[in-house]
């Protein structure tokens, strides 16, 4: 294996992998707040089967441990990491995300693809019950995350409810993807 340092650039929010000066490999997570969520892993293809990948989520679960923060790991490599390291696993958030969402609406379906069946996500379809969409609206109506969308006329779907109360509008804050332009 080559020399491979290990830096955690906290402002990039990553672990990353170096051979020399070049960067070779990537964990890069989101921090919503209360935890932290794998986003991704990659190493660069010709540095394949050394081990990096396991060392950066090494090393970015020793920086979570640290800190005292839970993780959730979306990134699929990091989820058997999880299943194969019972430390990590015990480190593991279980908070759900709440979506407020509406299937017909364009970015919720595209959130909704990538949620699947992930049981870190509840979903909530606004036009399903009146309920839904009057909990919703009082979300709306006292969060100050929503004040653009609302002076753009916009509805402010897909959200996301952090079990801490956290709002927000972004996809990628909730370790997910925004639909492409």
């Amino acid at each position: 294996m080559a020399e491979i340092k290990f830096n955690y650039e906290k402002k990039q929010k990553r672990i990353a992998a170096y051979d020399g000066s070049k960067c070779v490999g990537i964990c890069t997570y989101v921090d919503p707040g209360s935890f932290w969520i794998i986003t991704h892993t990659e190493v660069a293809p010709a540095y394949g089967g050394q081990g990096i990948a396991r060392s950066l989520v090494d090393n970015l679960m020793h920086q979570a441990i640290e800190a005292g923060i839970k993780v959730k790991p979306f990134c699929s490599y990091a989820a058997r990491v999880f299943q194969k390291n019972s430390t990590y696993a015990e480190q593991e958030d279980h908070s759900i995300i709440t979506v407020f969402m509406m299937p017909t609406c364009p970015d919720s379906a595209y959130v909704n693809e990538q949620i699947n069946d992930n049981k870190s996500f509840h979903l909530v379809d606004i036009g399903e019950h009146v309920k839904n969409l009057k909990t919703f609206i009082r979300i709306r109506d006292n969060s100050p995350v929503f004040d653009d969308v609302k002076e753009k006329g916009c509805i402010g779907i897909p959200c996301f409810v952090f079990e801490d109360g956290t709002v927000t509008l972004s996809p990628e804050e909730a370790g997910l993807s925004s639909k492409p332009a």
